[in-house]
């Protein structure tokens, strides 16, 4: 149950944690509409945890903390990401799941240390090119959106590892997916693939790849054949 913090409260939270010094700013679970400008102050901190309140526009204080690694911005309702936030270039973590998002803003393409993203359940209908642009990236989840495609700059994420677009609306693959060199794990369950793609042969890390709940009504033994590579091969409920 969240604790409703008041900004009396929150206002000498945040003075404490300045003076300590504080390397987690914890503000999970308060009840939070809005977050006060004394965030600037806490420069030294490298978590920010802000998932579970009320916020409909994320403090853009937070986009001077340029220590930061880790922001967790889940389970508010927020409709955007500051655009300053490309500014936070030791960000490794990336956490704005459930939230109502209209679209995410191109200078998160400057977040250069970014190792995981979390997008899932935004409302998003489409993500951005510029996404393409996170070399260091290893994670990315986009469940639960409005997808109808990959777009195909996504493709040269070289060190991206785990991928998953459950509950979206996609029907195939980027023909660029080779780009994908480490990728082991991709998970595509319920969206709208008439068929398990040939494409992912090219893929040479690949091990586990979930197609549950598709429209998928045959499997070829060239398929097979094709993708004998993988350990786990999960194609239920078509």
């Amino acid at each position: 149950m969240a604790v409703m913090m008041e900004l009396w409260e929150l206002e000498k939270f945040l003075e404490k944690a300045i003076e300590e010094c504080r390397k987690v700013i914890n503000l999970s679970h308060r009840g939070l509409t809005i977050v006060t400008g004394r965030l600037a102050g806490a420069v030294g901190a490298r978590n920010l945890l802000l998932n579970h309140n009320k916020l409909l526009v994320p403090p853009e204080e937070m986009c001077s903390l340029t220590n930061l690694t880790e922001l967790i911005l889940d389970n508010n309702m927020l409709t955007m990401i500051p655009s300053g936030i490309g500014r936070l270039s030791k960000l490794r973590v990336l956490s704005a799941s459930h939230n109502p998002l209209v679209a995410i803003p191109e200078d998160v393409a400057n977040l250069s240390s970014l190792q995981c993203l979390w997008l899932s359940n935004c409302q998003l209908s489409s993500v951005p090119s510029c996404l393409g642009h996170l070399k260091s990236l290893q994670k990315l989840g986009l469940r639960s959106n409005e997808l109808c495609r990959i777009p195909e700059e996504l493709c040269s994420l070289s060190n991206l590892r785990w991928l998953c677009m459950d509950d979206n609306l996609i029907k195939d693959l980027p023909t660029s997916i080779g780009g994908w060199v480490e990728l082991v794990y991709l998970s595509l369950n319920s969206n709208r693939f008439d068929e398990v793609p040939l494409s992912l042969q090219n893929l040479p890390s690949l091990v586990s790849l979930h197609m549950r709940r598709n429209n998928i009504n045959s499997l070829p033994d060239d398929t097979i054949v094709a993708l004998s590579f993988l350990y786990c091969l999960d194609v239920r409920e078509n």
